[in-house]
Protein backbone atom coordinates (compact mmCIF):
# COMPACT_ATOMS: atom_id res chain seq x y z
CA UNK A 1 0.00 0.00 0.00
CA UNK A 2 2.81 2.31 0.63
CA UNK A 3 4.13 1.46 -2.50
CA UNK A 4 1.24 2.32 -4.45
CA UNK A 5 0.85 6.05 -2.12
CA UNK A 6 4.45 6.72 -3.60
CA UNK A 7 3.78 5.79 -6.99
CA UNK A 8 0.97 8.08 -6.79
CA UNK A 9 2.47 10.76 -5.53
CA UNK A 10 5.29 10.99 -8.27
CA UNK A 11 2.57 10.62 -10.80
CA UNK A 12 0.72 13.75 -9.44
CA UNK A 13 3.92 15.50 -9.02
CA UNK A 14 4.93 14.97 -12.88
CA UNK A 15 1.84 16.43 -14.30
CA UNK A 16 2.40 18.86 -16.76
CA UNK A 17 0.95 22.56 -15.87
CA UNK A 18 -1.95 22.54 -18.26
CA UNK A 19 -3.29 19.60 -16.08
CA UNK A 20 -2.56 21.27 -12.45
CA UNK A 21 -5.25 23.15 -10.98
CA UNK A 22 -5.12 26.39 -8.59
CA UNK A 23 -6.13 26.23 -5.07
CA UNK A 24 -8.99 28.20 -4.27
CA UNK A 25 -9.40 29.84 -1.39
CA UNK A 26 -12.12 31.11 0.90
CA UNK A 27 -13.91 34.68 0.14
CA UNK A 28 -13.52 37.06 2.64
CA UNK A 29 -16.32 40.05 3.74
CA UNK A 30 -14.74 43.16 3.59
CA UNK A 31 -17.02 43.84 6.75
CA UNK A 32 -14.96 41.53 8.25
CA UNK A 33 -12.33 44.91 8.86
CA UNK A 34 -15.24 47.73 9.11
CA UNK A 35 -15.21 48.33 5.16
CA UNK A 36 -18.32 49.60 3.85
CA UNK A 37 -20.13 48.46 0.78
CA UNK A 38 -19.56 49.89 -2.95
CA UNK A 39 -19.87 48.78 -6.04
CA UNK A 40 -16.03 47.55 -6.36
CA UNK A 41 -15.75 46.65 -10.07
CA UNK A 42 -11.76 46.27 -10.78
CA UNK A 43 -8.31 45.93 -8.67
CA UNK A 44 -5.12 46.49 -9.67
CA UNK A 45 -1.52 46.13 -7.39
CA UNK A 46 0.07 48.99 -6.98
CA UNK A 47 3.23 47.16 -5.71
CA UNK A 48 3.95 45.76 -1.84
CA UNK A 49 0.85 45.41 -0.32
CA UNK A 50 -1.15 48.51 -2.27
CA UNK A 51 -4.02 48.11 -4.54
CA UNK A 52 -6.24 50.22 -6.22
CA UNK A 53 -9.80 49.70 -6.78
CA UNK A 54 -12.33 51.26 -8.92
CA UNK A 55 -16.45 51.32 -9.03
CA UNK A 56 -18.53 51.17 -11.59
CA UNK A 57 -21.44 53.94 -9.31
CA UNK A 58 -19.33 56.90 -7.58
CA UNK A 59 -20.07 60.49 -7.98
CA UNK A 60 -17.11 61.19 -9.65
CA UNK A 61 -14.14 58.92 -11.56
CA UNK A 62 -11.50 57.82 -9.80
CA UNK A 63 -10.10 54.64 -7.34
CA UNK A 64 -9.68 53.33 -3.38
CA UNK A 65 -6.18 52.29 -1.96
CA UNK A 66 -6.20 49.46 -0.17
CA UNK A 67 -3.61 47.80 1.69
CA UNK A 68 -3.97 44.12 1.60
CA UNK A 69 -1.78 41.58 3.21
CA UNK A 70 -1.47 38.10 2.61
CA UNK A 71 0.00 34.85 4.69
CA UNK A 72 2.80 34.49 3.13
CA UNK A 73 2.62 30.58 3.22
CA UNK A 74 -1.11 30.39 2.79
CA UNK A 75 -1.99 33.01 0.95
CA UNK A 76 -5.06 33.63 3.04
CA UNK A 77 -6.12 37.13 3.68
CA UNK A 78 -4.81 38.81 7.03
CA UNK A 79 -5.79 42.09 6.81
CA UNK A 80 -7.52 44.60 4.63
CA UNK A 81 -7.02 48.61 5.15
CA UNK A 82 -9.11 50.98 2.86
CA UNK A 83 -6.53 53.82 2.74
CA UNK A 84 -7.61 56.38 0.69
CA UNK A 85 -10.22 57.66 -1.56
CA UNK A 86 -8.90 59.95 -5.05
CA UNK A 87 -11.69 61.31 -7.25
CA UNK A 88 -11.51 62.98 -9.90
CA UNK A 89 -11.95 66.81 -9.02
CA UNK A 90 -13.71 67.76 -12.72
CA UNK A 91 -16.02 64.63 -13.19
CA UNK A 92 -19.09 64.15 -15.80
CA UNK A 93 -21.72 63.53 -14.13
CA UNK A 94 -24.97 61.89 -15.42
CA UNK A 95 -28.58 63.50 -14.45
CA UNK A 96 -28.30 61.03 -11.10
CA UNK A 97 -25.68 62.94 -9.80
CA UNK A 98 -23.25 59.20 -10.97
CA UNK A 99 -20.12 59.51 -13.11
CA UNK A 100 -21.26 58.85 -16.44
CA UNK A 101 -17.19 56.81 -16.90
CA UNK A 102 -18.86 53.78 -15.25
CA UNK A 103 -15.79 52.76 -14.19
CA UNK A 104 -15.53 48.70 -14.77
CA UNK A 105 -11.65 48.01 -14.64
CA UNK A 106 -7.71 49.44 -13.40
CA UNK A 107 -4.54 48.84 -14.67
CA UNK A 108 -1.41 50.42 -13.40
CA UNK A 109 1.61 51.19 -15.15
CA UNK A 110 4.67 51.44 -13.82
CA UNK A 111 7.19 53.56 -16.27
CA UNK A 112 4.90 56.24 -15.80
CA UNK A 113 3.72 55.88 -12.08
CA UNK A 114 0.02 56.42 -13.59
CA UNK A 115 -3.32 54.44 -13.49
CA UNK A 116 -5.78 53.54 -16.21
CA UNK A 117 -9.56 53.09 -15.83
CA UNK A 118 -11.86 51.65 -18.32
CA UNK A 119 -15.10 53.01 -18.75
CA UNK A 120 -17.98 51.18 -20.15
CA UNK A 121 -20.50 54.07 -20.21
CA UNK A 122 -18.23 56.08 -22.35
CA UNK A 123 -16.37 53.26 -24.50
CA UNK A 124 -12.91 54.77 -23.58
CA UNK A 125 -9.88 53.99 -21.49
CA UNK A 126 -8.35 57.46 -19.69
CA UNK A 127 -5.11 58.13 -17.86
CA UNK A 128 -5.21 59.04 -14.13
CA UNK A 129 -2.84 60.16 -12.12
CA UNK A 130 -2.05 58.59 -8.33
CA UNK A 131 -4.51 61.32 -7.21
CA UNK A 132 -6.96 60.76 -9.21
CA UNK A 133 -6.99 63.56 -11.86
CA UNK A 134 -7.13 62.74 -15.55
CA UNK A 135 -3.86 63.41 -17.67
CA UNK A 136 -5.51 64.17 -20.92
CA UNK A 137 -4.03 60.94 -22.53
CA UNK A 138 -6.35 57.77 -23.68
CA UNK A 139 -6.40 55.54 -25.68
CA UNK A 140 -6.30 55.05 -30.03
CA UNK A 141 -10.14 52.90 -29.14
CA UNK A 142 -10.19 51.27 -32.73
CA UNK A 143 -13.57 51.82 -34.17
CA UNK A 144 -15.44 48.36 -33.64
CA UNK A 145 -15.30 48.67 -29.83
CA UNK A 146 -17.83 51.83 -30.24
CA UNK A 147 -20.70 49.73 -30.81
CA UNK A 148 -21.72 47.14 -27.99
CA UNK A 149 -24.42 45.17 -26.06
CA UNK A 150 -25.74 47.40 -23.77
CA UNK A 151 -23.96 46.95 -20.49
CA UNK A 152 -21.55 44.44 -21.93
CA UNK A 153 -18.61 46.72 -23.14
CA UNK A 154 -15.25 47.76 -21.43
CA UNK A 155 -15.30 45.64 -18.26
CA UNK A 156 -11.15 44.25 -18.48
CA UNK A 157 -7.98 46.21 -18.87
CA UNK A 158 -4.49 44.67 -17.28
CA UNK A 159 -0.80 45.58 -17.86
CA UNK A 160 1.67 42.97 -18.49
CA UNK A 161 5.26 44.06 -17.91
CA UNK A 162 6.89 41.37 -19.99
CA UNK A 163 5.62 42.52 -23.03
CA UNK A 164 4.70 46.05 -22.48
CA UNK A 165 1.46 46.15 -23.83
CA UNK A 166 -2.23 46.97 -22.36
CA UNK A 167 -5.02 44.38 -23.04
CA UNK A 168 -8.41 45.10 -23.27
CA UNK A 169 -12.36 43.29 -24.46
CA UNK A 170 -15.68 43.76 -23.99
CA UNK A 171 -17.66 41.57 -21.43
CA UNK A 172 -20.18 40.39 -24.53
CA UNK A 173 -20.21 39.63 -27.94
CA UNK A 174 -19.88 42.73 -30.11
CA UNK A 175 -23.45 42.92 -32.14
CA UNK A 176 -21.11 43.37 -35.54
CA UNK A 177 -19.75 39.54 -34.51
CA UNK A 178 -22.84 37.49 -33.36
CA UNK A 179 -25.29 37.18 -30.80
CA UNK A 180 -25.11 37.53 -26.97
CA UNK A 181 -25.82 34.56 -24.57
CA UNK A 182 -29.44 35.48 -23.43
CA UNK A 183 -32.91 34.34 -22.72
CA UNK A 184 -33.48 34.96 -26.26
CA UNK A 185 -30.36 33.32 -27.41
CA UNK A 186 -29.98 30.71 -24.76
CA UNK A 187 -26.54 28.23 -24.60
CA UNK A 188 -24.64 30.63 -27.33
CA UNK A 189 -20.86 31.57 -26.79
CA UNK A 190 -19.59 34.79 -26.65
CA UNK A 191 -17.18 35.43 -29.34
CA UNK A 192 -15.06 38.47 -27.92
CA UNK A 193 -11.94 40.11 -29.41
CA UNK A 194 -8.86 40.63 -27.15
CA UNK A 195 -7.30 44.10 -27.96
CA UNK A 196 -3.46 45.26 -27.28
CA UNK A 197 -2.56 48.19 -27.26
CA UNK A 198 0.93 49.69 -26.49
CA UNK A 199 2.76 52.06 -24.27
CA UNK A 200 1.88 54.58 -26.78
CA UNK A 201 -1.51 53.80 -25.93
CA UNK A 202 -2.22 52.90 -30.03
CA UNK A 203 -3.97 49.57 -30.86
CA UNK A 204 -2.02 46.95 -31.86
CA UNK A 205 -2.97 43.36 -32.42
CA UNK A 206 -6.56 41.48 -31.79
CA UNK A 207 -6.87 38.02 -31.15
CA UNK A 208 -9.95 35.70 -30.99
CA UNK A 209 -11.36 34.32 -27.85
CA UNK A 210 -14.51 32.08 -27.16
CA UNK A 211 -16.22 31.81 -23.91
CA UNK A 212 -18.02 28.33 -23.04
CA UNK A 213 -21.29 28.39 -23.88
CA UNK A 214 -23.98 29.84 -21.72
CA UNK A 215 -27.23 28.24 -19.53
CA UNK A 216 -29.23 26.49 -22.19
CA UNK A 217 -32.31 26.70 -19.54
CA UNK A 218 -33.67 28.18 -16.37
CA UNK A 219 -32.46 31.94 -17.35
CA UNK A 220 -33.55 34.29 -14.88
CA UNK A 221 -34.69 37.54 -14.63
CA UNK A 222 -31.46 39.19 -14.69
CA UNK A 223 -28.34 37.13 -16.32
CA UNK A 224 -24.95 38.54 -17.23
CA UNK A 225 -22.30 36.15 -18.84
CA UNK A 226 -19.05 37.05 -20.14
CA UNK A 227 -15.56 37.84 -19.71
CA UNK A 228 -15.12 40.10 -16.43
CA UNK A 229 -11.73 40.86 -16.52
CA UNK A 230 -8.41 39.91 -17.70
CA UNK A 231 -4.77 39.62 -15.64
CA UNK A 232 -1.52 39.44 -17.48
CA UNK A 233 0.66 37.01 -15.70
CA UNK A 234 4.12 37.89 -15.15
CA UNK A 235 5.71 35.36 -18.31
CA UNK A 236 3.25 37.24 -20.51
CA UNK A 237 0.25 34.61 -20.78
CA UNK A 238 -3.57 35.83 -19.54
CA UNK A 239 -5.63 35.04 -17.13
CA UNK A 240 -9.36 35.58 -18.46
CA UNK A 241 -12.34 35.46 -16.06
CA UNK A 242 -15.65 33.98 -17.40
CA UNK A 243 -18.12 35.20 -15.23
CA UNK A 244 -21.86 33.53 -15.60
CA UNK A 245 -24.21 35.08 -13.23
CA UNK A 246 -28.05 33.86 -13.11
CA UNK A 247 -30.23 35.96 -10.86
CA UNK A 248 -33.74 34.96 -10.71
CA UNK A 249 -36.93 36.72 -10.30
CA UNK A 250 -37.54 35.11 -6.63
CA UNK A 251 -33.92 34.60 -5.86
CA UNK A 252 -34.12 31.24 -5.37
CA UNK A 253 -31.56 28.81 -7.35
CA UNK A 254 -29.62 32.56 -8.03
CA UNK A 255 -25.96 31.77 -8.45
CA UNK A 256 -22.72 33.10 -10.24
CA UNK A 257 -20.10 30.66 -11.80
CA UNK A 258 -16.69 31.90 -12.09
CA UNK A 259 -14.34 30.09 -14.63
CA UNK A 260 -10.41 31.21 -14.84
CA UNK A 261 -8.86 30.04 -17.64
CA UNK A 262 -5.36 30.99 -19.14
CA UNK A 263 -4.26 31.84 -22.73
CA UNK A 264 -0.87 32.91 -24.62
CA UNK A 265 -1.42 35.42 -26.97
CA UNK A 266 2.14 34.97 -28.37
CA UNK A 267 1.44 31.22 -30.04
CA UNK A 268 -1.33 32.11 -31.78
CA UNK A 269 -1.82 34.28 -34.63
CA UNK A 270 -3.63 37.77 -34.92
CA UNK A 271 -7.17 38.46 -36.00
CA UNK A 272 -8.15 41.06 -38.90
CA UNK A 273 -10.59 43.40 -37.27
CA UNK A 274 -12.77 43.50 -40.40
CA UNK A 275 -13.47 39.65 -40.32
CA UNK A 276 -16.72 38.73 -38.02
CA UNK A 277 -15.66 36.52 -35.68
CA UNK A 278 -19.00 34.44 -36.54
CA UNK A 279 -16.71 33.83 -39.76
CA UNK A 280 -13.68 32.60 -37.92
CA UNK A 281 -12.45 28.76 -37.66
CA UNK A 282 -12.64 26.98 -34.35
CA UNK A 283 -8.78 26.83 -34.73
CA UNK A 284 -8.44 31.04 -34.85
CA UNK A 285 -9.42 30.78 -31.87
CA UNK A 286 -6.90 31.28 -28.36
CA UNK A 287 -6.42 27.91 -26.99
CA UNK A 288 -8.15 28.03 -22.71
CA UNK A 289 -7.05 26.02 -20.13
CA UNK A 290 -8.73 26.05 -17.21
CA UNK A 291 -7.25 26.44 -14.07
CA UNK A 292 -10.07 27.52 -11.38
CA UNK A 293 -13.80 27.47 -11.13
CA UNK A 294 -16.39 28.24 -7.98
CA UNK A 295 -19.71 28.70 -7.92
CA UNK A 296 -21.58 30.96 -5.52
CA UNK A 297 -25.00 31.32 -4.45
CA UNK A 298 -27.90 33.30 -2.81
CA UNK A 299 -29.44 30.03 -0.87
CA UNK A 300 -25.88 29.49 0.76
CA UNK A 301 -25.75 33.36 1.73
CA UNK A 302 -21.91 33.68 -0.11
CA UNK A 303 -23.48 34.63 -3.43
CA UNK A 304 -20.83 37.13 -5.25
CA UNK A 305 -20.48 38.47 -8.55
CA UNK A 306 -16.65 38.80 -9.58
CA UNK A 307 -15.43 41.82 -11.56
CA UNK A 308 -12.32 42.74 -10.90
CA UNK A 309 -8.84 40.45 -11.06
CA UNK A 310 -4.87 41.42 -10.43
CA UNK A 311 -2.04 40.02 -9.44
CA UNK A 312 -1.12 39.47 -5.89
CA UNK A 313 2.53 38.36 -4.32
CA UNK A 314 4.25 35.69 -4.83
CA UNK A 315 4.29 32.83 -1.72
CA UNK A 316 7.37 31.99 0.33
CA UNK A 317 7.63 28.71 -1.81
CA UNK A 318 7.10 31.39 -4.89
CA UNK A 319 3.54 30.40 -5.81
CA UNK A 320 1.65 33.13 -7.71
CA UNK A 321 -1.16 34.42 -6.18
CA UNK A 322 -4.55 36.35 -8.21
CA UNK A 323 -6.84 38.73 -5.93
CA UNK A 324 -10.54 39.25 -6.94
CA UNK A 325 -13.17 41.21 -5.46
CA UNK A 326 -17.14 41.17 -6.44
CA UNK A 327 -19.36 43.64 -6.63
CA UNK A 328 -22.06 43.61 -4.19
CA UNK A 329 -23.54 46.96 -5.92
CA UNK A 330 -23.55 48.77 -2.64
CA UNK A 331 -25.26 45.97 -0.51
CA UNK A 332 -28.31 45.13 -2.38
CA UNK A 333 -30.96 43.05 -1.14
CA UNK A 334 -33.76 43.57 1.56
CA UNK A 335 -34.08 43.01 6.00
CA UNK A 336 -33.39 38.89 5.23
CA UNK A 337 -30.25 39.36 3.14
CA UNK A 338 -27.78 41.78 1.77
CA UNK A 339 -25.11 41.12 -0.57
CA UNK A 340 -21.35 41.65 0.32
CA UNK A 341 -18.14 42.77 -1.48
CA UNK A 342 -15.93 39.67 -0.79
CA UNK A 343 -12.55 39.36 -1.93
CA UNK A 344 -10.84 36.31 -3.12
CA UNK A 345 -7.71 34.66 -3.36
CA UNK A 346 -6.59 32.13 -6.21
CA UNK A 347 -3.06 30.68 -5.57
CA UNK A 348 -1.67 29.13 -8.68
CA UNK A 349 0.66 26.49 -9.07
CA UNK A 350 4.32 26.58 -9.50
CA UNK A 351 5.28 27.52 -13.32
CA UNK A 352 2.70 30.78 -13.27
Amino acid sequence: MRKTFLILALALGSLPLWAQKATVLRQQSLSRWNIGTANYSGITSLGGNRYALVSDDEAADGFFIFRIDLNPSTGEIVSVYLEDWKGNAEPQRNANGRSVRDCEAIAYHPSTNTLFIAGEGDQSIWEYTLEGQTTGRQFSIPKQFRTIVKNGGFESLTFCQKTNRFWTTTEMTLPADGTTPSATHPGTYNLLRLQSFGEDLAPLAQYAYRTEAGRSSSIGETYAHGVSDLCALPDGRLVVMEREANIRKNYIGSECVVRLYVVNPEQAQPIAEETPLSQLSGSQFLVKQLIATFTTRIHTLNFANYEGLCLGPRLADGRQTLILVSDSQGGAGNDLYRLKDYLKVIVLPLGY
